[in-house]
């Protein structure tokens, strides 16, 4: 599987739940995040990742958007 089928797979996945939206802010950090773990792991591992661990994945998301949210407040004191 190519990088993009991955990505595609990958969201489809993540939010089954809606604990993703599509277009939402989280959505487009999902995509930045996995965009990067696949770049990182490959898009069959990747893949395997999402689906055997989807929730360990939401988690670190949302860690992921926390660590963005923080980094906009320090840019806004300096």
């Amino acid at each position: 599987m190519n990088k993009f089928q991955a990505m595609a797979r990958i969201m489809a996945i993540l939010c089954e739940d809606s604990r993703i939206r599509r277009g939402s802010r989280r959505y487009k950090l999902a995509r930045k995040f996995i965009g990067t773990k696949i770049d990182e792991m490959g898009p069959d591992a990747a893949y395997l990742q999402a689906k055997w661990a989807k929730y360990q994945l939401i988690v670190e998301i949302e860690e992921f958007e926390k660590a963005e949210k923080f980094g906009k407040i320090l840019r806004n004191f300096i």
